[in-house]
């Protein structure tokens, strides 16, 4: 039976494991596995991804895809889970067109990057779970509310099986600017890989008007297509799938 010195000599290296592990939970940049971020696709051919945030939001998100569907073109679409519960039906049916459904969060805090490590993940969960009860898989895109990341935010997103995607290229739509400008900074900024910043639905809920959006949309695939760009989605220009069923990520391999 050991004597009261060996279990005292057990008990300082117990105590400083249980001290690592309360470091590791609460300053996740000392050593732990973070989600990849990408902010761009595979450049290796002339394929842009549009991806539109915020929605869905009535009647915009409709329109868009109405666009999208008549001009063959496969958009992502980084959805609220508060937005989704709300209109579930539009949210199937940018699933069933083909389109990519990735997570945004549940309602947009503009907090959540500085959100405690518990919180995100209570905060992402719920945005998977009304998700995935719409288009019956977990999502693995996500992009950060107003592209904000942390540490905590990469570490949570890798545990919890996700690919952090942000983007080089910026329509500006939320700024409400006009149309034209909107088409400009698209296309100006056009390049192999790009993925493109646009909206569909408000920062953080509402009912936005995106009638620029709308209005632009047509341009700029127009546009795209004129210099020698394809339209695709985020996992067809990243590799990254976009659901959470196995699918193996290929990355920039392909031929």
């Amino acid at each position: 039976m050991p004597t009261s010195r060996s279990s005292s000599r057990w008990r300082v290296p117990l105590l400083l494991v249980a001290f690592a592990f309360v470091l590791l939970d609460s300053y996740p940049s000392l050593g732990a596995a973070q989600a990849t971020h990408l902010s761009s696709g595979c450049s290796d051919h002339r394929q842009v991804a549009l991806t539109f945030d915020d929605g869905p939001n009535p009647p915009y998100t409709q329109q868009i895809l109405d666009i999208l569907q008549a001009r063959n073109v496969k958009g992502t679409f980084f959805v609220e889970g508060e937005a989704a519960a709300a209109h579930p039906d539009l949210v199937k049916e940018e699933s069933e067109l083909g389109m990519a459904v990735g997570s945004h969060s549940y309602s947009h805090s503009e907090g959540l990057s500085l959100a405690r490590p518990d919180d995100f993940q209570a905060d992402l969960k719920h945005a998977e779970a009304a998700i995935e009860d719409i288009v019956g898989y977990r999502p693995r895109l996500y992009r950060a509310p107003y592209g904000h990341t942390s540490e905590t935010m990469l570490r949570g997103l890798y545990r919890a099986g996700y690919v952090s995607i942000g983007w080089d290229t910026d329509s500006g739509d939320w700024r409400d600017l006009p149309a034209a400008q909107i088409v400009e900074n698209v296309l100006s900024n056009a390049h192999p890989g790009a993925i493109v910043l646009l909206h569909d639905g408000g920062l953080g809920g509402g009912n936005p008007d995106r009638t620029n959006t709308v209005e632009a949309l047509p341009q700029i695939i127009d546009g795209l297509r004129e210099r020698g760009y394809e339209p695709v989605t985020v996992p067809e220009l990243t590799g990254v799938p976009a659901a959470q069923d196995g699918s193996r990520v290929t990355g920039c391999s392909r031929s």
